[in-house]
Order: C-alpha cells, then structure tokens, then sequence
C-alpha cells in the first residue's frame, strides 16, 4: 500500500517563524484610560469616554456628527432603521460582504441584491450597481474591504442619478484610501 505524501510545510512547522495574528496595538495610555472609565463609573451609553472618541472622529474625518456604537453590526442595524426600509424595497450590496452587512438590512423586510465585485479591489463595481437598480431600489451599501476604499465617487454619480442613499461599511477601513 502506497503511503500518502506528507506536506512539506506541516512536517516542518516547528521550525517555521509564527506570525501574530490578532495582536492589539499597545501605546501605553490603556491602564489610564480603563483607570478614567472606571472613576467616572459609566461603562456604557453616552460616558466621558464615548464623547472623547466621538470628538476625535468628528476631528479626524471633519465631520459634524459621530456616534460610537459597540459594532459595526450595530451600526449598519440603526442605519438601516434610519432609511425606512420595508418590505418592497431593494438593497444593492456586494456579492463579497460579511453577513453582518446583509443581515443588518435584511432584518427590515427589504429584499437584498447582490451585486458583483471589482476582483481587483473585491470593493462593489459601480457598473454591476447601475445595471442592478430598478424602481425598488432604496439603498446602496459601500463595503470598503480589507483597508481598500470603494470608488464613491462613482458610487455617489450612480446613486444621486437615481435618489439612492449610500450606507458605508467601514469596519475594515477607517482612513483608507481608494
């Protein structure tokens, strides 16, 4: 009987230098800051240190408003109530997301189209978008992926063309360009 062959890489795996995976960025100020939470006494809502981070954001992309949420999950669930989504209506997201994208939009009742992704950024293709838009479309969802940033301004022609609001996901991308 033949013996199967073994992988290279698995045998030698001991010797193999390891690559961190999953490691948190440590600048020293952690303590003093869980310290500050803990002495104000608000470990959740709208404490001291929700409005320090949403002042650094509204500096940091100079916008107007900010609002923290424990997720991006929850943050696509409350923008998905804020465009009044219902049975009927239609959400253009990529073919490539996460499930917390789709799932955000699907809780509403609204069907979900998906739409094919630029293999190149495995951002959404703003050509597959424009094909895809019928009278029922309401949303488009802007998954910026893995650092990449989508085309917006692309997006933006295509969706102002036909009254569509545009819901970015940028849990993988805060700061990224395109």
């Amino acid at each position: 009987m033949k013996q199967p062959e073994r992988n290279p890489i698995a045998m030698n795996s001991a010797t193999l230098p390891r690559i961190p995976f999953n490691v948190p960025t440590i600048t020293g100020n952690e303590q003093g800051y869980i310290d500050e939470v803990f002495r104000a006494k608000k470990f959740s809502g709208d404490g001291p240190m929700s409005q320090r981070c949403n002042a650094w954001l509204r500096q940091h992309f100079n916008v107007q408003g900010a609002f923290v949420t424990t997720s991006c999950t929850h943050a696509l669930e409350m923008a998905a109530l804020l465009c009044d989504l219902g049975p009927g209506d239609e959400v253009i997201l990529p073919s490539y997301a996460f499930s917390s994208t789709a799932t955000a939009f699907a809780r509403t009742g609204a069907r979900l189209v998906y739409v094919d992704i630029d293999p190149v950024t495995m951002n959404i293709d703003p050509g597959s978008l424009a094909a895809a838009i019928t009278p029922k479309s309401r949303v488009v969802v802007a998954l910026h992926y893995a650092g990449v940033g989508c085309d917006m301004q692309a997006l933006t022609a295509v969706a102002s063309r036909h009254e569509l609001v545009i819901v970015e996901d940028a849990a993988q991308c805060m700061f990224a360009r395109q």
